[in-house]
């Protein structure tokens, strides 16, 4: 067990000092991904997977960077008596993530979690409800080097979301849903390419 765990530290301690070629080589970096938003739970009851994207900025001063950015995806909702609609979930992120360096200068897991502001909404002749929740995701994936500064970033995460009470805004007036909060999950898959600024 000692063993283990020291092969552990002393494998967490190289990737710190050994240069990580597939994570991008400038400190700064944009990525742009496609998103397949699979949500399950109370909170998205009737709600389809669907498509969506992201956008981030990232900064990576070493193995551990750090990317803020904008997710939105949208998914059709059934009303039930064959009434179908289209929700959309979208807000902002904060992400760290851990490069994990296994000697290859072509592509590097990683191992990520994100924390989201996200709102839930749906527009209906003018009549628009709407749900905000705090999400909390993990997971990982691969960086591959295309170029010097573009990575083909493939990757999946897996996490829960609590939604507030729902708002129900029609014609000037809104009006909050007592008791209509909820919890839910979600699987996200993603691939996108970063491209490293300066």
């Amino acid at each position: 067990m000692r063993a283990t765990l020291a092969a552990i530290v002393a494998v967490a301690l190289l990737a710190q000092l050994a240069p990580l070629h597939a994570q991008s080589a400038q400190r700064f970096s944009a990525q742009g991904s496609l998103l397949s938003v699979s949500p399950s739970g109370d909170a998205y009851e009737g709600l389809s997977s669907g498509i969506g994207f992201e956008a981030q900025l990232r900064f990576t001063p070493s193995s551990l960077s750090l990317g803020l950015g904008y997710q939105r995806s949208s998914h059709d909702i059934d009303l039930g008596d064959g009434f179908d609609e289209t929700a959309v979930i979208a807000g902002f992120f904060l992400e760290p993530r851990y490069v994990i360096d296994v000697g290859s200068g072509s592509y590097a897991p990683y191992v990520a979690s994100r924390l989201a502001l996200l709102t839930q909404s749906i527009d209906i002749d003018g009549l628009k409800a709407s749900a905000s929740g705090t999400q909390l995701n993990l997971g990982g994936g691969v960086l591959v080097r295309l170029t010097p500064r573009i990575n083909l970033d493939l990757g999946a995460t897996y996490g829960a979301i609590d939604f507030d009470d729902v708002e129900v805004s029609y014609q000037g007036e809104t009006v909050t849903v007592g008791d209509s909060g909820g919890g839910g999950k979600n699987f996200v898959l993603r691939v996108g390419l970063t491209i490293g600024l300066k």
